[in-house]
């Protein structure tokens, strides 16, 4: 519409219409003052491929967040959960530097972090120097529950938590770990169950058995799903071998398991994995 009306409307007319509104750019003031203040400014030397995830001086004042007032330690960490390796607007999970992760949101564009809030990018990636920056709209918060206290906490793990307790499995997950829990519905659990031939309650009845079948599912080391080493195996706290395909799907017997939507949920002391089933011990 503008070019036509250019084509009969004097030029200094054409002066007279609206611009085109531009969103102003996103800016971080207080970064360069916190990575002094953090010991950090040497990342904006760093090789390239470092990037830093800076909310806004909006996010920032709505946090009421002020790390002119932190310790240098308390800094650090606060800025290594807003450091990642990955390339924000390619990676469908993106770790984070002090062990957490943010996970792509399902219903809606962005992230969702350790506590499953949304987290929108703000305007395109910049470059500092040899660091990236890519804005973001809230701070980030380093996860606060333990595997535990997230299962426990679940409504939809309801069922089995009651089994990690029942074999004394919960205690493990309180623990600084790190692990990777690999958590199967309650239904899931049943259909196990009667995979190894016994009914639920036997199952739950037997306290050694459910104790094998709950370790089978609890590995050393925080494993995202794009860190996971598909097509090769993983050693339980069961003392059993968890096999993986080339497929992004784990073993179980003839089973092939793919991980369930809400996989890739950062704890204080690992990560929580979903399953559509359990998976059996081998041997």
């Amino acid at each position: 519409m503008r070019n036509l009306l250019s084509l009969w409307l004097p030029r200094s007319q054409c002066s007279l219409l609206p611009p085109s509104p531009a969103a102003p750019a996103p800016a971080a003031r207080w970064l360069d003052a916190a990575l002094s203040q953090a010991r950090l400014s040497a990342l904006l030397q760093a090789p390239a491929g470092i990037t830093l995830l800076a909310p806004t001086d909006e996010a920032m004042q709505a946090a009421g967040l002020t790390p002119a007032g932190w310790e240098s330690q308390a800094l650090q960490r606060w800025l290594l959960g807003h450091l990642t390796l990955a390339r924000p607007r390619d990676a469908g999970v993106l770790p984070l530097l002090n062990g957490s992760l943010l996970r792509r949101a399902e219903q809606q564009a962005g992230w969702l972090d350790a506590e499953g809030r949304a987290v929108q990018l703000v305007g395109r990636p910049v470059m500092r120097q040899g660091l990236q920056l890519q804005h973001i709209d809230r701070a980030l918060a380093a996860p606060c529950q333990t595997l535990w206290q997230r299962v426990a906490a679940d409504p939809a793990l309801t069922r089995l938590a009651t089994a990690l307790e029942q074999g004394g499995v919960h205690d493990w997950l309180g623990c600084s770990g790190p692990f990777t829990l690999f958590a199967p519905t309650g239904d899931a659990l049943d259909h196990a169950a009667a995979r190894l031939g016994l009914s639920a309650a036997a199952l739950w009845r037997d306290g050694e058995r459910l104790r094998e079948l709950l370790l089978h599912h609890l590995v050393p080391g925080r494993w995202s799903s794009s860190e996971l080493p598909w097509a090769g195996q993983l050693r339980t706290l069961a003392g059993s071998t968890l096999r993986l395909d080339a497929f992004g799907r784990l073993r179980s017997g003839d089973l092939a398991v793919p991980l369930a939507r809400g996989s890739d949920q950062p704890c204080s002391n690992g990560l929580l994995h979903r399953l559509p089933q359990a998976l059996l011990p081998t041997g």
